[in-house]
């Protein structure tokens, strides 16, 4: 019987994140999260299957997963120890990832700003508070949520009479 690494981690009491993890570890896949592939090792208990959205062209979606033979459950190490060993590596590569992101997120709104301070010509006569701007939202928000509960409460006291 063959199984995804969701189906392997649920025997191990891993997640597949945890599983892919633990693969890599244990030298059966290589790669990176979201684009992993089997090692000369791996090959041995894997199968590649692939499905799609069933379109063509620009709506077209496929995507790929590996299921591994559940003998490979006899070849790894699944203790106690080993687990929290995955599970506290996981945990830190999210963690990498998503520093990494934030990082990425604020050098590209600083450049943003950066660009839009240039092209005002850097020069401002009022300070740039985006607090009253936010007032001002918040405040729209409240009159539309209000009319929101006003339309509907009228024509559900239409439809009950």
């Amino acid at each position: 019987m063959t199984l995804s690494a969701k189906r392997l981690g649920e025997r191990c009491g891993l997640t597949a994140e945890e599983m892919n993890i633990l693969l890599k570890e244990e030298g059966f896949l290589s790669g990176e999260p979201g684009n992993y592939y089997p090692t000369e090792k791996g090959k041995l208990f894997v199968v590649e299957k692939g499905d799609d959205n069933g379109y063509g062209g620009y709506a077209f979606r496929g995507w790929n997963w590996f299921e591994w033979d559940e003998r490979i459950l006899e070849e790894i190490d699944t203790s106690m120890e080993r687990k929290r060993y995955i599970r506290e590596k996981t945990s830190e590569e999210r963690r990498r990832r998503r520093a990494e992101k934030a990082a990425e997120s604020e050098a590209y709104w600083n450049k943003v700003n950066s660009q839009n301070e240039n092209s005002m010509g850097g020069t401002t006569t009022e300070p740039n508070d985006s607090s009253a701007g936010k007032i001002v939202l918040g405040v729209l928000a409240l009159v539309g949520y209000g009319a929101y509960m006003a339309i509907t409460h009228f024509t559900k006291k239409k439809e009950g009479s």
